[in-house]
């Protein structure tokens, strides 16, 4: 197992320096294509060159966030339900039927754009999607490169804009190169699976069904899963099998979810970065149904300010479990069920959210019970 990820590493990194290779090639015959005037670089002094890489700083921040704003413009076209967007430190998240926006340190990545397809939406909906980035770089970059041919910019402004147009354009080729990185397909593998109807494509499009169920109502105990066999290959099997573990204890089958969860904890470096608090909102509760308030606490810790943050039905359900089995406060863990109570209407995935209402009553008649116990 071990060795065929280092395998499967090297053969990512061998692509990786392939296509940069690659865009060096391109690029110069790219600019020799649309013929830019490049020769205004050789007056800028030293001043002038640390002004443009503050340009460009600017300007990456610009890159990645305007690809992502590609995928939320071509997914609102598309029908879906914006659930999180992100620019740098900046979370807009739809939570409770409201936009709340907020405060997160990104790990690994300066962008995020998440959302929520409709019942009617198709697999190749999907790959029209994933194309929106690209997209929004090709036609940004060709943008900011037209203005930087243009004598009436100031020169640094002008040489910034050349870079940025360079690096749009560059993010628009890497994106569209079908690998992985930081455990998820680049939307070039996305859309290439797609059409060609690849293994890999019906595994994104089991998820994208699962989605569509449990935002239509239907709880996990009644999603059709079948478990898979053989090692996990990509974060695809990973979230199959957590599905699997929510599935196994919405239908109070603690055996089948503790499986389930030891191979999603096992897993846990396939999945992309900011997926990893759902995962760790999971160990952590079910830890807290063991009676392992050891292991409750590693993973609350690493949940960190997002649980602390979260206040839809199902982060306020490991808040109020938590509250409950760890900290002891009887108060607060039933102030936290019932926040969550009120709040089950507005959650997105309204099938888990029959399961989180379920789990939070649960939890109110142990502290009723707890309650007269003490009396």
């Amino acid at each position: 197992m071990e060795e065929q990820r280092k395998t499967k590493k090297l053969g990512q990194y061998l692509k990786s320096t392939g296509l940069i290779l690659l865009l060096g090639i391109l690029l110069g015959v790219f600019l020799a294509f649309l013929d830019v005037d490049i020769t205004f670089l050789e007056s800028y002094t030293f001043l002038d060159w640390g002004i443009i890489l503050l340009l460009f700083y600017i300007g990456l921040f610009l890159v990645i966030n305007l690809h992502e704003l590609g995928h939320l413009l071509v997914g609102k076209a598309l029908g879906y339900e914006l659930l999180l967007f992100r620019v740098g430190l900046l979370s807009f998240k739809k939570e409770n039927g409201k936009l709340k926006v907020s405060l997160v340190k990104n790990v690994g990545y300066g962008g995020l754009c998440a959302m929520i397809p409709h019942e009617q939406s198709t697999l190749k909906d999907f790959a029209l999607y994933s194309t929106g980035g690209v997209l929004m770089n090709i036609l940004t970059g060709l943008g900011f490169l037209f203005l930087s041919g243009q004598s009436s910019v100031h020169q640094n402004l002008r040489g910034g804009l050349l870079l940025t147009g360079i690096l749009s354009l560059i993010v628009a080729i890497i994106n569209s190169w079908p690998f992985f990185s930081m455990n998820q397909p680049t939307d070039g593998m996305m859309f290439f699976s797609i059409l060609g109807k690849s293994p890999l494509a019906e595994r994104f499009y089991s998820s994208h069904v699962l989605t569509q169920k449990l935002t239509l109502g239907i709880r996990p105990r009644d999603l059709a899963l079948v478990e898979k066999e053989g090692p996990m290959e990509d974060f695809h099997d990973l979230s199959h099998a957590y599905y699997l573990y929510l599935q196994a204890l919405d239908q109070q089958n603690l055996q089948d979810a503790e499986k389930y969860l030891a191979m999603v904890e096992k897993n846990l470096g396939l999945t992309p970065p900011y997926t990893l608090p759902a995962y760790h909102y999971e160990l952590c509760y079910f830890a807290m149904v063991q009676g392992d308030e050891e292991k409750a606490k590693k993973y609350h810790d690493l949940s960190g300010k997002i649980l602390a943050k979260d206040q839809d039905i199902n982060g306020l359900r490991i808040k109020a479990y938590y509250a409950y089995h760890v900290e002891k406060d009887l108060k607060k863990a039933e102030a936290l069920a019932r926040q969550g109570l009120a709040v089950q209407a507005h959650y997105p995935f309204k099938g888990q959210g029959i399961f989180e209402a379920e789990a939070l009553n649960l939890l109110l008649e142990k502290i009723i019970k707890h309650q007269e116990e003490i009396c």
